[in-house]
């Protein structure tokens, strides 16, 4: 079963917590997290390359299903209906974008690219945490006087 966003979210709010009292352990678990992270990223990404090329196929399929030069072989076992429009090639984008077996394969598209996008931003904030400890640390030491 594969994750949402939302879950991708929910796990992100825990790892980002700090713990200020034990900053050792957190700078040691920087390279873990980001494994982690790393782990999903690529997962998620190879999701989206395979929804990618189904989307492709499907593509190509209703673009020559509008254009009626669909094989009736194929249409039948897709299940669609005969195509009854005379539609000219220059017109046959209109169709495309409007058409919501199109439509609806493009979502799992878009909910794919911003949970990438959403990682992505993850991974730049692992790679700077090194940078946040040193921070609190050098706050600390000032704040008790070191």
């Amino acid at each position: 079963m594969s994750m949402t966003i939302s879950d991708y979210q929910k796990i992100w709010e825990d790892d980002v917590q700090v713990a200020p009292d034990q900053l050792d352990t957190e700078a040691r678990n920087v390279p873990l997290l980001h494994a982690k992270w790393w782990r999903y990223y690529t997962t998620e990404r190879l999701r989206f390359k395979m929804v990618d090329m189904e989307y492709k196929t499907l593509y190509r399929q209703r673009w020559e299903y509008w254009l009626g030069k669909m094989d009736d072989t194929e249409r039948v076992q897709l299940g669609w209906p005969p195509q009854p429009l005379k539609i000219l090639q220059p017109q046959v984008d209109k169709y495309l974008d409007a058409d919501p077996v199109l439509q609806e394969a493009s979502k799992k598209k878009i909910v794919l690219e911003e949970t990438l996008r959403f990682m992505e931003d993850v991974i730049k904030n692992i790679n700077n945490r090194g940078y946040l400890l040193r921070t609190m640390m050098d706050f600390l030491r000032w704040k008790s006087g070191v």
